[in-house]
């Protein structure tokens, strides 16, 4: 069966990621912890990277699409950058205030960094054998009378904690996640 070829055209129609092989070797070369990406083959990479792009759309993302053709949740209209630049005390119609509800916005054209660092992230979880909780899963057994129920720690499709923390500003719903 063939690999889908990796198709990163912002607002496009085919595409299936946010970032490209090349992008995700280097942020994944660089990040401590990593042999589980760098012992990969290629076509697990790209199988990674394509999964965790559609997961991450599975998201509730702030904002709208841009178009209701392109294939992905990104590019989005009306989404306030999370640590925007240029953002600062600025005079408003009662005084001096600070204009974080005023803030920069991601462009139509734009992929957060954070989407794309939060796929990564994911491809790499998914490789280390992360289980989202879409398939069935065992959580509880007995044996010779003892019976054991397992809890579990997230919800059922739900995403590594460093996934969530680099989305959480981006999601609806979204709530505070900790390191």
């Amino acid at each position: 069966m063939a690999i889908p070829v990796i198709d990163i055209t912002i607002g496009g129609a085919s595409a299936n990621s946010y970032v490209a092989m090349e992008d995700a070797e280097s942020f994944l070369d660089a990040r401590l912890n990593s042999a589980s990406w760098s012992s990969a083959v290629a076509d697990d990479k790209t199988r990674a990277l394509l999964m965790a792009a559609k997961r991450l759309d599975a998201e509730n993302w702030l904002g709208n699409r841009v178009t209701t053709t392109q294939r992905l949740t990104w590019p989005r209209i009306g989404v306030t950058k999370v640590d925007p630049v240029g953002i600062g005390l600025w005079y408003g119609s009662y005084g001096y205030d600070w204009g974080w509800g005023y803030g920069e916005q991601y462009l139509t054209t734009e992929i957060p960094q954070l989407v794309k660092d939060a796929q990564c992230e994911l491809a790499l979880a998914y490789l280390e054998g992360f289980d989202d909780g879409q398939e069935d899963a065992m959580d509880s057994f007995s044996a010779d009378g003892v019976s054991v129920k397992l809890r579990q720690s997230r919800p059922n499709g739900g995403l590594p904690p460093r996934v969530l923390q680099l989305i959480s500003g981006l999601i609806a719903g979204n709530r505070l996640v900790r390191a």
